[in-house]
C-alpha cells in the first residue's frame, strides 16, 4: 500500500465517518425533535438528503465531460459539505423551532448538493488510485474504520439515552463538519485527470447502452435497503429518542464488522455481493416480526441485521459501478444511473408515506417483496469483472 492509498483510506474514512454522524435516518431527526422543529418537516429529512444527492448527477455528468481535471470538483464539493453542516449546527444553536428548522434544511439541501458532486468525481479519483480487483478492498478498509470511530462516539449515548438534549445533538453535528474538512485535507495533494471525449453538439443527449437500464433496474430494488430503516423506528413501541443510540451504535458496529467482508466479496463478484445482503435484509424483516417489539435491546439487533445488509448492498453497487466501465462511460453511468435511482427513491417514498397515512397495509412487508425482485433480477447484469 503506497502514499497514495494512505490518503484515500484516511479521506473516505474521515467523509464515511461524517456521513454516519449526520445520517438523515438517526442524528437528523433526532437534531430537529431537540430544537421543536415540527414534524413534518422530520419527514423531508430522507428524501432531501438521498434524492437531493442524486437528483443533479445526470446534469453533473455531461458538465464534467468538458472538466478533466476530477480534484478540483471534488475539492468543490468536499468545501461544500463542510460548509453545509457548519450552517447546520449555527442554525441549531442559534434558533428554535421552525426557524432552526428551514435553517437545517436549506444545510441539507447544500449537503446533498455537495454530497453529489463528490459521488461522482470520487469514482474516478478511487479509479486513478486503485487498481481494478482491490477497490473493493480498499472501500471496505475506509468503512470500516470509520465504523470504528463512530461506534467510539455512539456507545456512551447508549448509558445516558434518557438524557440526549440540543447541546449533544450539536456537538455531533459539529464534529461531522470537522471530518468533512478532515477529509478534504487528507487527499488535497492528489491530481486526477480524466480523457473526456470530445462530444460537439451532443448537449445533454445520453448514450446509455443496455448495461445501464439494467443496473438501475437492479438499483431501484434494492432502495428498499435504505428505505426500510424509518419504518423500523416507527413500528417500533419504544420511543424514538430512546432508540437513538441504540441504532447509531447498531449501524456503526454493522460498518465496522462488514465492509471489508463485503469488499473482499465485491472484488470476487458485485452480483453476488447484492444477493447475499438482499438475503440478510429479508432476515433482517423476519427478526422485526420475531423479536418481542417491547424490547429496545431487540430492536438494536433487527437494525444491526438490517444495517449488515445495507453495507452490503452500497458495497455491491458501488463496486459493480467502478469495473463495468471505463473513464468517462464510467462516470455518466453512475451519473444517469444516480439521477433515475433520486427519481425512483422520490417515487417509492411518495407512494409508501400515502399508504402509511391512508391504509393498513404492512409497508415493511410490501418492501420485503421488493427486495425480493431485485434479487431475482441481478441475474439479468452483465458480468463486471470481463
Amino acid at each position: 500500500m503506497n502514499k497514495r492509498h494512505c490518503q484515500l483510506i484516511i479521506s473516505l474514512c474521515a467523509s464515511k465517518l461524517a456521513d454516519l454522524l449526520i445520517s438523515a435516518k438517526t442524528t437528523l431527526p433526532a437534531l430537529m425533535l431537540a430544537v421543536g422543529a415540527p414534524v413534518w418537516m422530520v419527514s423531508w429529512l430522507v428524501p432531501i438528503r438521498e434524492s437531493g444527492a442524486l437528483l443533479p448527477q445526470a446534469l453533473l455528468g455531461v458538465w464534467l465531460r468538458n472538466m478533466p481535471a476530477r480534484h478540483k470538483v471534488w475539492r468543490i464539493g468536499m468545501v461544500l459539505q463542510f460548509l453545509a453542516v457548519t450552517g447546520i449546527a449555527l442554525a441549531a444553536s442559534t434558533f428554535d423551532g421552525v426557524q432552526a428548522g428551514y435553517g437545517i434544511l436549506l444545510g441539507l439541501i447544500l449537503l446533498s448538493l455537495g454530497r453529489s458532486v463528490c459521488s461522482l468525481t470520487m469514482k474516478d479519483i478511487q479509479a486513478d488510485i486503485v487498481s481494478k480487483g482491490q477497490r473493493g478492498k480498499v472501500l471496505g478498509m475506509a468503512s470500516t474504520l470509520s465504523g470504528v470511530l463512530t461506534l467510539c462516539i455512539a456507545v456512551p449515548f447508549t448509558w445516558w439515552s434518557n438524557q440526549l438534549d440540543k447541546s449533544l445533538a450539536v456537538a455531533i453535528i459539529a464534529f461531522a463538519s470537522l471530518s468533512y474538512l478532515l477529509g478534504l485535507l487528507a487527499l488535497i495533494s492528489n491530481r486526477t485527470e480524466v480523457e473526456s471525449p470530445s462530444r460537439q453538439g451532443d448537449g445533454i443527449k445520453w448514450k446509455v447502452d443496455s448495461t445501464v437500464w439494467r443496473f438501475i433496474a437492479v438499483r431501484g430494488f434494492f432502495v428498499h435497503s435504505a428505505l426500510l430503516a424509518p419504518y423500523f423506528m416507527v413500528q417500533s413501541e419504544q420511543d424514538a429518542m430512546q432508540l437513538l443510540p441504540y441504532f447509531l451504535a447498531a449501524q456503526a458496529l454493522a460498518t465496522m464488522l462488514s465492509s471489508f467482508m463485503w469488499g473482499k466479496i465485491a472484488d470476487i463478484s458485485a452480483r453476488l455481493t447484492l444477493q447475499l445482503s438482499g438475503w440478510l435484509a429479508l432476515i433482517a424483516c423476519g427478526l422485526h416480526y420475531w423479536l418481542p417489539g417491547s424490547s429496545v435491546y431487540a430492536a438494536g439487533v433487527c437494525f444491526f441485521v438490517l444495517a449488515l445488509a445495507h453495507t452490503g448492498v452500497r458495497a455491491g453497487r458501488k463496486t459493480y459501478s467502478l469495473d463495468v466501465k471505463e473513464g468517462q462511460q464510467r462516470t455518466e453511468l453512475v451519473a444517469f444511473s444516480n439521477t433515475a435511482i433520486g427519481i425512483i427513491m422520490l417515487a417509492f417514498g411518495a407512494g409508501y408515506a400515502l399508504l402509511a397515512a391512508t391504509t393498513q397495509i404492512d409497508i415493511i412487508a410490501i418492501m420485503a417483496v421488493a427486495l425480493l425482485i431485485g434479487m431475482l433480477l441481478t441475474l439479468i447484469l452483465p458480468a463486471e469483472k470481463s
